[in-house]
């Protein structure tokens, strides 16, 4: 199964439904009611640690925007987290770190660190903690 296949079969259990975004943002391909979300996987099985999202790509950091992040472990989808956008600016975590190109724009982004140290700190975004956010 993929990860988006996996997200949606997720919020299914919730009764909720991921739709395709139309004529949005490139990187903001999906609506769950009326939240925006970007779609992201990290495949903990290689070395991969972070994942970066480039902002231009994300766009401005407002309420109804989620970076949804989806873990591969063991080469399945096993677990969502469902970041609001605005917490990525949250410099103190340690997970959350923004990366700006002053230089070139273009290349700044956001990036998600994932560890053994940052999965309790995650657990606040897990899909099944962020549902009552997603049916607002």
């Amino acid at each position: 199964m993929n990860t988006l296949d996996f997200l949606k079969s997720e919020l299914e259990t919730f009764n909720l439904e991921l739709y395709s975004k139309k004529n949005g943002r490139e990187g903001v391909n999906f609506l769950i009611k009326t939240k925006e979300i970007y779609l992201q996987s990290i495949d903990l099985d290689t070395t991969q640690r972070s994942i970066k999202i480039a902002k231009q790509d994300l766009g401005e950091l407002k309420d109804n925007l989620f970076a949804a992040l989806v873990l591969v472990i063991d080469a399945a989808p096993k677990v969502i987290y469902l970041i609001p956008s605005k917490d990525l600016t949250q410099s103190n975590s340690n997970i959350f770190i923004e990366n700006e190109v002053s230089l070139m724009p273009s290349l700044s982004n956001w990036e998600i660190k994932v560890s053994s140290n940052a999965i309790p700190k995650l657990v606040k975004y897990a899909l099944e903690n962020m549902i009552d956010t997603l049916k607002d």
